[in-house]
C-alpha cells in the first residue's frame, strides 16, 4: 500500500519536511504545502527557503522561490475546511 506525501515548508522553523497527505488537515496555518521543493540554486536563499527572520513575529521571511511553488489550491481548500468547522 503506497501512501502519497506532501512537501511542507514551516514558516516557524524554516525547514522543509514531508508528511502523509491524509495528515495535512492537522497542520496549523504556519505550515505551507508546496508542489515541489524550491531550487537549491536560488541567488537569494541558496535553497533554504527564507531570506531572514522577523525578530518581532519570530517567523522566517519566505523567499520568492518558495512562493512560486506554493500549492495554492491546497491552501484554499484547507482554509475553507477550517471555516466550515468553525461554523458548526
Amino acid at each position: 500500500m503506497e501512501t502519497t506525501t506532501k512537501i511542507i515548508y514551516s514558516a516557524f522553523s524554516g525547514t522543509f519536511y514531508t508528511i502523509p497527505e491524509k495528515d495535512f488537515s492537522l497542520l496549523d496555518m504556519g505550515q505551507l504545502p508546496l508542489t515541489k521543493r524550491p531550487s537549491s540554486s536560488c541567488k537569494k536563499c541558496q535553497g533554504r527557503g527564507h531570506i531572514g527572520r522577523d525578530s518581532q513575529t519570530f517567523t522566517y521571511q519566505i523567499c520568492n522561490c518558495v512562493r512560486k511553488v506554493l500549492d495554492i489550491e491546497e491552501i484554499k481548500k484547507s482554509i475553507t475546511d477550517k471555516i466550515d468547522l468553525n461554523n458548526l
